[in-house]
C-alpha cells in the first residue's frame, strides 16, 4: 500500500506558503546518474532540498514524507513504472511540476490527467544545459517570476518576431539569411536584434549559444518541453 503524508492543520489547508527555496525529488534508477542530476539541481539558485530514489519504492516513500515542488524522473525504474510515481505524488502535492526524462521521449505519451504537472520532456542524451534551463523555468514559475541566475525565459519577455528570429538565430541563421526566410529586410532583422540583446543581456556567441539552448530544450536534441499531448 503506498504511504500518504500527514494531512495539513486545520490552519494551512487550502493554503501554500510562499516558499524561498524548492524541494525536489530526482528518480533516477542508476546511481550516479541520479547523484550527477542532484548536483545540477543544487547548484542552481532557488532549488533547496534535494533527494534522490533509485527504485518505486524509494521514490514513492520520499514523495510521501516531503512536500514536494519538483520531480526530476525516470521513466524506467526496475520495480515499477516512473509515471506511477508522478500519480501518486500529483495526489499528494497537486502544485507539483514534473521533468520526464526518457531515452525514448519520441514514443512518449503523457496520461490526460497528468499533462498539467509535466512541464517538460527531455531526452536523456540532452546537454546537462538543457537541464538546468528547464529547472531555472520551473523556479522562476514557482518563486514568483523572478529571474534567476541574470537569466530570463525567452519565451515570457519577447515578442512574438523577436522569439521568431531569437529561434533562427539558434539554428545558426545568419542577418540576411533570416531576413529571407521570414521576408523582411535586414535592418527590420537589425533592429528586432538590437532589442533581444536588451532583453536578454546576451550578445555575439552568448546569444547564439542562448538560442541554440533554447531551441534543443523545445525541439529535436531535448524534446517537446511543454506538457506532451
Amino acid at each position: 500500500m503506498i504511504p500518504k503524508p500527514a494531512q495539513p492543520s486545520p490552519e494551512s489547508a487550502g493554503t501554500r506558503p510562499v516558499r524561498e527555496a524548492l524541494t525536489c525529488l530526482v528518480v533516477e534508477d542508476h546511481t550516479l546518474i541520479g547523484q550527477l542530476l542532484a548536483g545540477i539541481l543544487r547548484a542552481c539558485p532557488g532549488i533547496g532540498s534535494v533527494t534522490t530514489a533509485t527504485t518505486f519504492a524509494e521514490a514513492v516513500a520520499a514523495a510521501a514524507e516531503h512536500d514536494l515542488d519538483l520531480l526530476i524522473l525516470d521513466l524506467k525504474l526496475p520495480d515499477g513504472d516512473g509515471l506511477g510515481v508522478l500519480t501518486a505524488a500529483a495526489r499528494w502535492h497537486p502544485d507539483l511540476h514534473c521533468i520526464v526524462l526518457s531515452s525514448a521521449a519520441d514514443e512518449f505519451t503523457c496520461p490526460a490527467d497528468l499533462k498539467r504537472h509535466v512541464v517538460a520532456l527531455m531526452d536523456k542524451t540532452a546537454p546537462l544545459d538543457a537541464l538546468r534551463f528547464e529547472v531555472e523555468s520551473v523556479v522562476r514559475r514557482r518563486l514568483g517570476g523572478r529571474p534567476i541566475g541574470g537569466r530570463q525565459d525567452p519565451a515570457t519577455i519577447l515578442r512574438p518576431r523577436e522569439l521568431e528570429i531569437f529561434e533562427l538565430i539558434g539554428k545558426g541563421m545568419k542577418t540576411r539569411e533570416i531576413a529571407e526566410t521570414l521576408r523582411i529586410t535586414v535592418h527590420t532583422v537589425n533592429s528586432h536584434r538590437k532589442s533581444i540583446v536588451a532583453k536578454l543581456g546576451a550578445v555575439g556567441a552568448d546569444l547564439v549559444r542562448l538560442a541554440t539552448l533554447y531551441n534543443q530544450t523545445r525541439t529535436g536534441t531535448a524534446g517537446p518541453t511543454r506538457p506532451p499531448r
